[in-house]
């Protein structure tokens, strides 16, 4: 029999993990002791949230409760929480903002959590049951072992110019649909109201994006006219590109470094190799603003010849050999930093500091 020293401690994991520490035993006095994720009096609640209701798990606590989707409901979660708490949600669509808000303005810290790393989170502790309970739980496991960020809402003018964008994005969709529908029906005689219904709909949607452009332009040059001016001072950034980064960033006060909005846009490489069998084709992360996206690929084209670093990025990978559309893609990259370098210091692209009017 082997004798152990007073203050053996052994490391107990979670199957389903594998390698994180879940807790520490003292093998001699037979207490447990917990990990440092678990130190501390404030309780981890995860929320799983949906279109009518939300469902809660607190972790401390280990108990289930489900509350509408409504300030109604919100105040009666608000009552069943304790004081000192950390509430972990998704970003669900639309529907947890509401909620989200709500704590933030009572004071409660709230860290908002891309869907996909939850899922992955489960995937990775191989959760076999998909419940709305078990998916609160889950994340409330999620938040007590990882910590997220706490999360702060965006100012009412970027709110507004984003479901501008939105709608108008949706405008645009629709003006697709109809041009088509117009297209197709003209090949054979089409009945008259046919092609005055769609006539109509192609000038209702033309007059609504002028609406929306003129809007947008209005919130971007009231509240952002300093940062505004400064990014069409970029080479080969406009209106609409700069009207993009202001109302992602919220005038860049959002991020406080080039590489996390990069990571947050999408536009940074993605690599995929592991030993010496796989050497996967390099390619663009595309988890992010898929607009913004296409609007710096655009601006691209532009840049590699009036913009001045872009110019030089361009020959130097010509010379390399690098496929065109390779070339752009960093091009749109290095824009994007241009912007967050100019954007979020105030200064034009010449070096001026940008004055608000």
């Amino acid at each position: 029999m082997i004798a152990l020293p007073l203050a053996t401690t052994v490391m107990i994991t979670d199957s389903s993990v594998g390698f994180e520490p879940v807790c520490k035993m003292d093998v001699t006095h037979g207490t447990l002791l917990t990990s440092n994720h678990n130190i501390g009096k404030m309780d981890i609640i995860g929320i799983d949230i949906s279109k009518q209701w939300f469902d809660c798990y607190g972790n401390r606590r280990q108990l289930h409760k489900r509350f509408s989707n409504a300030p109604g409901g919100w105040k009666q979660f608000r009552k069943w929480i304790e004081q000192e708490v950390h509430v972990i949600m998704e970003a669900s669509g639309p529907y947890y903002l509401g909620l989200a808000t709500y704590l933030y303005e009572q004071c409660i810290t709230v860290s908002v959590v891309n869907p996909l790393v939850i899922r992955r989170y489960g995937q990775m502790r191989l959760a076999r049951v998909k419940t709305d309970p078990k998916d609160a739980e889950l994340i409330a496991a999620y938040g007590a072992s990882q910590s997220p960020e706490p999360w702060e809402p965006p100012s009412a003018v970027c709110q507004g110019m984003r479901q501008l964008l939105s709608l108008r994005e949706g405008l645009l969709r629709q003006q697709s649909i109809v041009i088509g529908q117009t297209e197709a029906f003209s090949q054979t005689p089409a009945d008259p109201l046919v092609m005055e219904l769609l006539d109509d709909q192609r000038q209702r949607i033309k007059e609504g994006l002028a609406r929306i452009d003129h809007r947008i332009e209005i919130l971007a040059k009231t509240h952002y006219e300093p940062q505004f001016q400064a990014l069409l001072t970029i080479p080969a950034i406009g209106p609409k590109t700069a009207i993009m980064l202001l109302a992602l960033t919220d005038g860049f006060a959002r991020f406080n470094d080039a590489r996390k909005l990069a990571s947050y846009v999408g536009i940074c490489p993605r690599v995929w190799e592991s030993g010496s069998s796989i050497k996967g084709r390099g390619s663009m992360c595309k988890l992010g603003c898929n607009q913004l996206r296409k609007l710096l690929y655009m601006c691209s084209w532009t840049a590699k010849t009036c913009n001045p670093g872009c110019a030089q990025m361009y020959q130097r990978l010509k010379k390399k050999g690098k496929p065109e559309k390779v070339i752009k893609v960093a091009i749109a990259h290095k824009l994007l930093r241009q912007a967050f370098a100019v954007g979020s210091k105030w200064e034009y692209f010449n070096g001026k500091k940008a004055i608000a009017a």
